[in-house]
């Protein structure tokens, strides 16, 4: 697998260096689909190559022509690159799903990099606000058109419905609380292997994160998130809003309504908020499992078996008995999300091909 970096500098439409990363499989195909993956909070672009390498061990008889990785602008390198204008007044405490979505729009709709996004066979993968960013993206840049979805967790909450402002809440209450700045790598490794959502990643994405998550504090050797605290907070917070909440819902339930494209929900297993997302959780199982294309599935570690729950309820769900995985799959369980995925991207493929 080669990988190429890209970066497109600020346009009209969007104020920030927007930086992506290009894999391009050992075996790409003209005809093949471009997997566009969003990332979640606090991480970085190259989150998804321990998922990307496994899936594409796995991927036949789905066809990839190549697959691409866009920056947060806040976060990853994108985050370094954005430094001076991230502390302006402008930007220094606001922050929504809805500037990521800019950000992707920007580079997507770039000539600079030589690729026309719209010419090809586009799935967007988006795990927690990467999923809310797609979303977005899909219902105010329709040209940019996209043959399917898979939406990893994707925080794509109800708006008007109490459990997303405890949800917020919570999230705030944690992200102030958190540490974000180590003396150096070595102490931020130590640490972070220990104890919290960093402890359950592989490897592999730890020192990933490590890499591209933090950013050097000064010429002590200090490094901090690259996804600043002021940022963090700021992003939790707005899930509060019902403005915030209301667009990436009502692209979900319009795709849900229109049943047109191929939606897959790949969600875990672990209840690690005990009960605060039930609610986002059935929105989403409801609009995506009522859908001819759509299907949802549910990460569980255990077994060789990738189980579909397409069409059952969150209490069915819920009550099955299995090893609970997290939020943060991707990172925690990246051969066993590559399944998943592989199984969303097959209908999707077929689809596809039938068309």
């Amino acid at each position: 697998m080669q990988s190429q970096f890209f970066v497109v500098e600020p346009s009209f439409g969007c104020d920030f260096y927007t930086e992506a990363v290009r894999f391009i499989p050992s075996q790409s195909y003209d005809e093949g689909l471009t997997l566009l993956f969003l990332h979640a909070n606090t991480l970085h672009k190259e989150t998804f190559v321990p998922l990307i390498t496994h899936f594409l061990e796995i991927m036949s008889p789905v066809k990839i022509k190549d697959i691409w990785s866009i920056d947060n602008p806040n976060h990853g390198h994108s985050g370094h690159l954005n430094q001076a204008l991230l502390k302006s007044d402008k930007y220094r405490d606001k922050w929504s799903a809805g500037d990521y979505t800019k950000a992707a729009y920007a580079f997507l709709s770039s000539t600079s990099h030589g690729v026309e996004f719209r010419k090809r066979k586009l799935v967007g993968v988006g795990h927690s606000v990467g999923g809310a960013a797609l979303m977005i993206l899909h219902k105010v840049h329709p040209v940019i058109s996209f043959q399917g979805f898979v939406l990893l967790d994707p925080a794509i909450m109800p708006p008007g419905v109490p459990s997303s402002v405890r949800l917020s809440r919570a999230f705030v209450k944690i992200a102030r609380s958190q540490e974000n700045t180590w003396v150096s790598i070595h102490d931020a490794r130590q640490k972070l292997s220990r104890k919290g959502m960093y402890s359950e990643f592989v490897p592999t994405a730890l020192e990933l994160f490590l890499k591209h998550g933090l950013h050097p504090v000064d010429e002590s050797g200090a490094v901090t998130l690259a996804c600043s605290k002021a940022h963090e907070v700021a992003y939790y917070a707005s899930l509060a809003s019902d403005d915030v909440l209301a667009p990436p819902a009502e692209a979900l339930v319009a795709l849900s309504k229109e049943d047109r494209l191929s939606v897959h929900l790949i969600v875990g297993s672990e209840d690690e908020y005990k009960g605060i997302v039930d609610d986002t959780k059935a929105f989403q199982m409801n609009a995506i499992g009522r859908m001819k294309r759509g299907s949802v599935q549910k990460v569980e570690r255990g077994g060789h078996m990738v189980r579909s729950y397409h069409h059952l309820t969150l209490h069915e769900i819920s009550s099955a008995h299995v090893m609970a995985v997290g939020h943060q799959f991707p990172q925690v369980e990246p051969k066993l999300t590559a399944s998943y995925l592989r199984n969303a991207l097959l209908k999707i493929w077929d689809t596809g091909v039938r068309l």
